[in-house]
């Protein structure tokens, strides 16, 4: 009998420290608990949206406190946690500080670090060769929990699971694959689900208390969705979001090109949700963005880069409208 994948629900209406530690207790209990999920001594990076400088409010990035929570129950487990990104622009020192998340790491002992040190890889993804640049200190950790905020995106419909994973490549190689795209959605989604084949987590929780949603990555409107989404298949963890979103996964390219590369899973008769019923967390008033084209042209890579430039050293970011 083919066993079923497991993604939990779990309620969580605020980031109050114990309703966030009690929701991310019981998403890991589902699977066994921490133990079953990270090993003693092990090397673990939490790997959350560090997309930017921005207020906590703002919900660009995963909240500060989902990424403490889930720090302590690490080292509560006997390993050792690292919280680790490639902002698209600016530093994680930067990103960390803003939030406050250096004292809290300070508080606990552990590193943040920027995803940094490329390295090319090479992998064969549903039949296809990919070579990838990935951070080499993202390939070197003994596991990846993945912990990304909840958004609307204006390219990929919204951003998850898969998606937060893209920031295991480091710094502006991330832009250039957007300008390698040349506008085709399929090869830049392919190249999404080959590098969550090459870094695979042992484990994603979704931050979606509260989520953005309109526009995104970045200047969205907020949005409470009030939940934790937790599981070890990716596909299956972003197809239950998508589900939980109203939305039809033939219309989340993600979704698309894992179907298409025979990645994951995505047959919810298949997937066993765990915790809050579909029916009652279900948000049917999520306000998704037109879609934009996927590719950069030149100037906007320069352009890019000089912004993520200015940012990493002397600017400061500027608020969300």
């Amino acid at each position: 009998m083919t066993s079923l994948t497991k993604v939990s629900l779990v309620k969580c209406t605020n980031y109050s420290k114990e309703e966030t530690r009690d929701a991310v207790d019981k998403t890991f209990s589902f699977f066994g608990g921490i133990e079953s999920i990270v090993k003693k001594g092990s090397k673990v990076l939490l790997k959350p949206n560090f997309l930017r400088e921005s207020e906590v409010e703002d919900c660009v990035i995963t909240h500060p406190v989902v990424i403490e929570t889930v720090a302590e129950i690490v080292l509560e487990a006997g390993a050792i946690p690292i919280i680790g990104d490639s902002p698209g622009f600016g530093s994680v020192r930067k990103v960390a500080r803003r939030v406050g998340l250096d004292k809290v790491a300070e508080k606990l002992g552990i590193d943040i670090i920027e995803l940094d040190k490329p390295r090319k890889v090479s992998i064969n993804c549903g039949g296809k060769d990919f070579s990838q640049t990935v951070s080499g200190k993202a390939l070197d950790v003994d596991a990846i929990i993945n912990l990304p905020k909840l958004k609307a995106h204006v390219q990929a419909l919204f951003t998850a699971g898969v998606k937060n994973l893209y920031g295991c490549v480091s710094g502006k190689h991330k832009a250039w694959r957007h300008f390698q795209a040349k506008n085709s959605m399929d090869w830049y989604t392919d190249m999404l689900i080959a590098n969550y084949q090459l870094v695979k987590p042992v484990f994603t929780i979704v931050d979606g208390v509260m989520a953005m949603e309109k526009t995104g990555p970045s200047g969205g409107l907020p949005k409470a969705v009030s939940l934790l989404i937790g599981g070890i298949d990716v596909i299956a963890v972003d197809r239950v979001v998508a589900e939980s979103l109203s939305v039809r996964p033939e219309d989340v390219p993600i979704l698309r090109a894992a179907k298409r590369l025979g990645v994951g899973e995505q047959d919810l008769s298949k997937i066993e949700v765990a915790g809050e019923d579909m029916s009652s967390v279900k948000v049917h008033d999520f306000i998704f963005p037109e879609l934009s084209p996927i590719g950069f042209d030149f100037i906007r890579v320069i352009k890019s880069l000089l912004r993520h430039l200015w940012l990493k050293t002397v600017g400061k970011a500027e608020p969300q409208t």
